[in-house]
């Protein structure tokens, strides 16, 4: 005995895998839904979406005690109504037409079906599950708009020096947030470094100004030159609130490889806005700097799907 129909677990599969497009997004999304975590765990995370998702709904299909997880899925799944999500990664006007269409597709299939209909029970703790998500959501959220008062609060502020002292604070509570694992500033002989985080494995120097200038040619070798003596795997990211000069970005990428890459005011600003997750972000313009040897790629251009 199965829960679901063969047509709409299939349905279900593409759905999750283009919607879901990251694995720790799936990944999160099975946790969500309250899939036994030894299921879960018990893939090879290694391999495809598709060898992954499939033994465990095909494995819940056929329990008698996974119709509730099933469900959840699918709720899950159904709750988005577009892939402007998608837009964010590579191909992502090509990404976002596919899970759309995925997504129209289970709809109509589930239209008639009672898969969506829960008993009292799982009701109960799908509005509890709710409403945690909410308040862990509402938290954040709070504190996300707490860091861009701040921000906002130095645009007047005439002491541009202390904007820049308040700029490393402010980078830092933020990069706390999104668990980037930030270091504070230190000193290295001949360089002082406004700080350090890490993401996906790579270890990333930072340097932030907030001045009248822009950020030139010489700011940019500084930066560069710090990174170069550090180990492999370092990376540089340079955030001025004021923006870069052409002739600075252009004469950067003349003769070697970029080793860093660059957010400017409303890049950060997008990012204290939630509009984009700051991890996401850090991630697409350290692939366009390798892709394309783009080292100023705008987060609006990023959310609009043209980078």
């Amino acid at each position: 005995m199965t829960h679901f129909p063969d047509n709409i677990l299939t349905a279900l599969q593409d759905a999750i895998i283009n919607v879901f497009w990251r694995k720790e997004d799936m990944r999160s999304m099975l946790t969500r839904s309250e899939v036994a975590s030894l299921l879960v765990s018990g893939q090879d995370w290694s391999q495809y979406k598709y060898h992954i998702l499939h033994p465990i709904l095909t494995t819940l299909n056929s329990s008698p005690s996974g119709l509730g997880s099933l469900r959840r899925i699918l709720q899950e799944t159904l709750a988005y109504k577009d892939g402007n999500h998608l837009l964010v990664f590579n191909d992502g006007q090509k990404r976002k037409r596919e899970a759309e269409r995925c997504l129209e597709h289970l709809r109509l299939l589930v239209k008639d079906h009672d898969a969506a209909r829960r008993t009292d029970e799982e009701e109960r703790k799908a509005r509890q599950n709710k409403i945690e998500e909410s308040a862990r959501g509402r938290a954040f959220q709070d504190k996300l708009s707490g860091i861009k008062e701040r921000f906002l609060g130095h645009f007047q502020n005439p002491d541009r020096q202390d904007s820049g002292y308040r700029l490393e604070e402010i980078l830092y509570d933020l990069f706390v947030l999104f668990e980037l694992k930030p270091k504070a500033p230190f000193r290295r002989i001949g360089e002082q470094i406004d700080g350090a985080f890490s993401l996906e494995g790579d270890h990333y120097l930072l340097e932030a100004k907030w001045q009248a200038r822009q950020v030139n040619l010489n700011d940019l070798r500084d930066l560069d030159g710090a990174v170069a003596s550090s180990l492999d795997n370092t990376l540089g990211l340079f955030i001025s609130i004021n923006g870069f000069t052409k002739e600075g970005l252009q004469g950067y990428l003349q003769g070697h490889r970029p080793r860093l890459f660059c957010f400017d005011g409303a890049d950060l600003t997008l990012t204290l806005e939630g509009q984009i997750d700051l991890r996401e972000l850090i991630q697409r313009k350290k692939d366009i700097a390798v892709q394309k040897r783009n080292i100023f790629c705008s987060a609006t251009e990023i959310l609009q799907g043209k980078a």
